[in-house]
């Protein structure tokens, strides 16, 4: 009896995701089956499952592996700035280019709350929210003085928002949208995040 080393175990794997990625994407999560991530993964059916039991089991395995928050909370840790305001503005600007020209983020995104009720995005918030907390408070605490007494969690559940509003509009309407709706989108989105849309009176 024959055994696949670890390695060769790993890069087996590797493969079955990349292809369930793909299938996914082009056909929607009812759309693929076993069999056919078998095929383009270059397997027999039986070699997917010694891998995973179930095909929800190679989603799941799919979203986590190609969620952009293995790149985005290293880049969101790193953001710089001489105030706060530069450093938001960094963060977003980093954050978005860690996800430009992927639109398959979002398609998976749909699938896990369309199929699955965002059980598995639940589960990946629950590990990520104490990370994202402390990131903020790093940051934050670098200008104490220059941010309202609003509670932490809210902080991060708003930059979120800021996040996906512009991710999503950007990744599905942008492109037929008016000049107006694109230009400095990001800048605006920020400017917006911080300072709200009311005029300031005049003293």
């Amino acid at each position: 009896m024959t055994f696949s080393s670890p390695r060769r175990g790993e890069q087996t794997r590797t493969t079955i995701l990349q292809a369930a990625h793909d299938l996914f994407i082009e056909q929607g999560y009812h759309g693929t089956s076993m069999r056919q991530i078998a095929q383009h993964a270059r397997l027999a059916l039986g070699g997917l499952y010694n891998h995973f039991s179930s095909k929800e089991q190679v989603f799941e395995a799919v979203f986590l592996t190609f969620h952009p928050y293995h790149e985005v909370l290293p880049l969101i840790a790193a953001a710089q700035g001489t105030n706060l305001e530069e450093l938001v503005h960094d963060a977003i600007r980093r954050m978005a280019q860690s996800v430009e020209g992927r639109p398959d983020f979002m398609n998976l995104v749909f699938i896990e709350m369309v199929e699955f009720k965002s059980a598995h995005l639940r589960q990946l918030f629950a590990t990520l929210f104490p990370l994202g907390m402390q990131i903020l408070q790093n940051l934050v605490g670098t200008y104490p003085d220059q941010i309202r007494a609003i509670p932490s969690p809210m902080v991060v559940r708003t930059f979120l928002g800021l996040f996906f509003g512009y991710y999503l509009t950007e990744t599905a309407i942008a492109s037929v949208a008016p000049p107006e709706f694109r230009e400095n989108a990001m800048h605006h989105f920020v400017d917006i995040y911080l300072h709200g849309i009311l005029a300031t009176p005049e003293k």
